[in-house]
Protein backbone atom coordinates (compact mmCIF):
# COMPACT_ATOMS: atom_id res chain seq x y z
CA UNK A 1 0.00 0.00 0.00
CA UNK A 2 1.29 3.43 -0.81
CA UNK A 3 0.70 6.34 1.44
CA UNK A 4 -0.68 9.04 -0.82
CA UNK A 5 -1.35 12.28 0.92
CA UNK A 6 -3.33 14.79 -1.06
CA UNK A 7 -1.27 17.66 -2.38
CA UNK A 8 -2.36 21.05 -1.08
CA UNK A 9 -4.18 23.00 -3.75
CA UNK A 10 -2.83 26.33 -4.81
CA UNK A 11 -5.03 29.30 -3.95
CA UNK A 12 -7.13 30.75 -6.72
CA UNK A 13 -5.10 33.14 -8.84
CA UNK A 14 -5.96 36.81 -8.47
CA UNK A 15 -6.61 37.15 -12.20
CA UNK A 16 -9.18 34.35 -12.00
CA UNK A 17 -10.91 36.01 -9.04
CA UNK A 18 -11.05 39.28 -10.98
CA UNK A 19 -12.44 37.44 -14.03
CA UNK A 20 -15.11 35.74 -11.91
CA UNK A 21 -16.09 39.04 -10.31
CA UNK A 22 -16.27 40.68 -13.75
CA UNK A 23 -18.39 37.76 -14.95
CA UNK A 24 -20.82 38.26 -12.08
CA UNK A 25 -21.02 41.98 -12.84
CA UNK A 26 -21.61 41.20 -16.50
CA UNK A 27 -24.41 38.79 -15.61
CA UNK A 28 -26.09 41.44 -13.50
CA UNK A 29 -25.89 43.96 -16.33
CA UNK A 30 -27.45 41.50 -18.77
CA UNK A 31 -30.21 40.63 -16.30
CA UNK A 32 -30.91 44.34 -15.77
CA UNK A 33 -30.97 45.04 -19.49
CA UNK A 34 -33.21 42.11 -20.33
CA UNK A 35 -35.49 42.60 -17.32
CA UNK A 36 -35.82 46.28 -18.11
CA UNK A 37 -36.60 45.52 -21.74
CA UNK A 38 -39.13 42.84 -20.89
CA UNK A 39 -40.76 44.04 -17.67
CA UNK A 40 -40.16 47.78 -17.58
CA UNK A 41 -42.99 50.28 -17.73
CA UNK A 42 -45.79 47.84 -16.92
CA UNK A 43 -49.04 48.94 -15.25
CA UNK A 44 -47.38 50.68 -12.28
CA UNK A 45 -45.55 53.24 -14.39
CA UNK A 46 -41.80 53.75 -14.26
CA UNK A 47 -39.92 52.03 -11.51
CA UNK A 48 -37.15 54.13 -10.00
CA UNK A 49 -33.66 52.87 -10.75
CA UNK A 50 -31.56 51.37 -8.02
CA UNK A 51 -28.46 53.36 -7.23
CA UNK A 52 -26.22 51.40 -9.64
CA UNK A 53 -28.84 50.19 -12.12
CA UNK A 54 -27.58 52.17 -15.10
CA UNK A 55 -28.51 49.66 -17.82
CA UNK A 56 -32.00 49.46 -16.37
CA UNK A 57 -32.26 53.24 -16.67
CA UNK A 58 -31.21 52.98 -20.32
CA UNK A 59 -33.96 50.50 -21.08
CA UNK A 60 -36.67 52.16 -18.95
CA UNK A 61 -36.03 55.45 -20.75
CA UNK A 62 -36.86 53.89 -24.13
CA UNK A 63 -40.36 54.19 -25.58
CA UNK A 64 -42.47 51.07 -24.93
CA UNK A 65 -42.34 49.85 -28.53
CA UNK A 66 -38.53 50.15 -28.64
CA UNK A 67 -38.13 48.36 -25.32
CA UNK A 68 -40.36 45.51 -26.48
CA UNK A 69 -38.55 45.29 -29.84
CA UNK A 70 -35.15 45.16 -28.13
CA UNK A 71 -36.39 42.50 -25.72
CA UNK A 72 -37.67 40.41 -28.65
CA UNK A 73 -34.40 40.87 -30.54
CA UNK A 74 -32.39 39.76 -27.51
CA UNK A 75 -34.60 36.69 -26.99
CA UNK A 76 -34.40 35.86 -30.72
CA UNK A 77 -30.61 36.22 -30.67
CA UNK A 78 -30.35 33.91 -27.66
CA UNK A 79 -32.62 31.32 -29.29
CA UNK A 80 -30.73 31.51 -32.59
CA UNK A 81 -27.44 31.17 -30.69
CA UNK A 82 -28.69 28.04 -28.95
CA UNK A 83 -29.07 29.73 -25.58
CA UNK A 84 -32.09 28.01 -24.09
CA UNK A 85 -33.50 27.42 -20.63
CA UNK A 86 -32.76 23.74 -21.09
CA UNK A 87 -29.12 24.56 -21.82
CA UNK A 88 -28.93 26.74 -18.69
CA UNK A 89 -30.47 23.95 -16.58
CA UNK A 90 -27.98 21.47 -18.03
CA UNK A 91 -25.09 23.78 -17.13
CA UNK A 92 -26.38 24.11 -13.57
CA UNK A 93 -26.71 20.33 -13.30
CA UNK A 94 -23.14 19.93 -14.53
CA UNK A 95 -21.96 22.45 -11.93
CA UNK A 96 -23.86 20.61 -9.21
CA UNK A 97 -22.18 17.40 -10.31
CA UNK A 98 -18.78 19.05 -10.07
CA UNK A 99 -19.58 20.48 -6.63
CA UNK A 100 -20.77 17.12 -5.34
CA UNK A 101 -17.90 15.12 -6.86
CA UNK A 102 -15.57 13.28 -4.53
CA UNK A 103 -12.80 14.11 -4.72
CA UNK A 104 -13.58 17.69 -5.62
CA UNK A 105 -11.87 18.78 -8.84
CA UNK A 106 -11.19 22.51 -8.54
CA UNK A 107 -9.55 22.63 -11.96
CA UNK A 108 -12.66 21.21 -13.63
CA UNK A 109 -14.77 23.72 -11.70
CA UNK A 110 -12.49 26.57 -12.79
CA UNK A 111 -12.78 25.46 -16.40
CA UNK A 112 -16.58 25.30 -16.21
CA UNK A 113 -16.70 28.73 -14.55
CA UNK A 114 -14.53 30.22 -17.28
CA UNK A 115 -16.84 28.75 -19.93
CA UNK A 116 -19.84 30.27 -18.17
CA UNK A 117 -18.07 33.63 -17.86
CA UNK A 118 -17.36 33.66 -21.60
CA UNK A 119 -20.93 32.67 -22.40
CA UNK A 120 -22.24 35.40 -20.09
CA UNK A 121 -19.94 37.96 -21.68
CA UNK A 122 -21.10 36.92 -25.16
CA UNK A 123 -24.78 37.29 -24.15
CA UNK A 124 -24.14 40.69 -22.57
CA UNK A 125 -22.23 41.84 -25.64
CA UNK A 126 -25.08 40.78 -27.92
CA UNK A 127 -27.64 42.61 -25.76
CA UNK A 128 -25.51 45.76 -25.76
CA UNK A 129 -25.04 45.55 -29.54
CA UNK A 130 -28.80 45.26 -30.07
CA UNK A 131 -29.41 48.27 -27.80
CA UNK A 132 -26.67 50.26 -29.55
CA UNK A 133 -28.16 49.47 -32.97
CA UNK A 134 -31.41 51.07 -31.83
CA UNK A 135 -29.63 54.15 -30.50
CA UNK A 136 -27.72 54.45 -33.80
CA UNK A 137 -31.04 54.44 -35.69
CA UNK A 138 -32.35 57.40 -33.68
CA UNK A 139 -32.40 60.86 -35.20
CA UNK A 140 -30.43 63.57 -33.42
CA UNK A 141 -33.65 64.88 -31.86
CA UNK A 142 -34.71 61.39 -30.73
CA UNK A 143 -31.28 60.81 -29.16
CA UNK A 144 -31.47 64.14 -27.31
CA UNK A 145 -34.93 63.27 -25.98
CA UNK A 146 -33.68 59.78 -25.04
CA UNK A 147 -30.75 61.29 -23.12
CA UNK A 148 -33.22 63.51 -21.25
CA UNK A 149 -35.33 60.45 -20.40
CA UNK A 150 -32.27 58.57 -19.09
CA UNK A 151 -31.30 61.56 -16.99
CA UNK A 152 -34.82 61.73 -15.56
CA UNK A 153 -34.65 58.01 -14.70
CA UNK A 154 -31.35 58.48 -12.87
CA UNK A 155 -32.64 61.48 -10.89
CA UNK A 156 -35.68 59.66 -9.52
CA UNK A 157 -35.50 58.88 -5.83
CA UNK A 158 -35.61 55.20 -4.86
CA UNK A 159 -38.92 54.02 -3.36
CA UNK A 160 -39.35 54.97 0.27
CA UNK A 161 -36.49 57.44 0.10
CA UNK A 162 -37.32 61.14 -0.26
CA UNK A 163 -35.32 63.14 -2.80
CA UNK A 164 -32.23 64.78 -1.39
CA UNK A 165 -31.50 62.09 1.21
CA UNK A 166 -28.64 59.63 1.04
Amino acid sequence: MSDQTPQPRAPMRRSLRVLLFASLAANLIVVGLVAGAVFGNKKGGDKPPRDADFMGAYTRALPDQDRRAIGRAIRDHHRNSGITREQARKQFQEMLGLIRATPFDADAMRGRMLEQAKSSFDRRQAAQDIWLQRVEQMTDAERQDYADQIEAQLKRAPKGKPKGTN
